[in-house]
């Protein structure tokens, strides 16, 4: 059966850094669409390390497929260059649920990460 996206992103590249805007709840519907939109950006910067910021809203929750196919996603953008990631989690509910979710992802693909409440404060940490 086939389900309709659930949130929204948005994905661009500003020097060797990927921003990512992200709205959850998350199905893997949304994941899949999420990773070709990736592609093109990663396009950019394939070729030498880089680093991703992303920042989440609301309820920034995974459904266990959607968690499955991010940290696919992830796997396969460490391959391509992708050292660290800051995670911006300033007005998400539901916090220590989506920090654990997220550090699975981050773990079992290897990439760094670490928790800030604002933008500044993660594109400072990534330098």
């Amino acid at each position: 059966m086939k389900f309709e996206e659930h949130g929204i992103f948005e994905v661009k590249v500003e020097g060797r850094l990927l921003l990512v805007e992200a709205t959850g709840p998350f199905n893997e519907e949304l994941i899949n669409q999420y990773q070709s939109a990736l592609k093109s950006c990663i396009n950019t910067l394939q070729g030498s390390s880089w680093n991703q910021v992303i920042t989440l809203h609301d309820m920034s929750l995974f459904t266990p497929e959607a968690e499955q196919a991010l940290t696919h996603s992830l796997i396969e953008r460490h391959n391509k260059g992708l050292e660290s990631c800051g995670v911006v989690i300033g007005d998400v509910n539901c916090k220590a649920l989506v920090s654990a979710q997220m550090s699975r992802c981050y773990q079992k693909a290897n990439v760094k990460h670490k928790y800030f409440t604002t933008l500044e404060e993660a594109k400072a940490w990534l330098g």
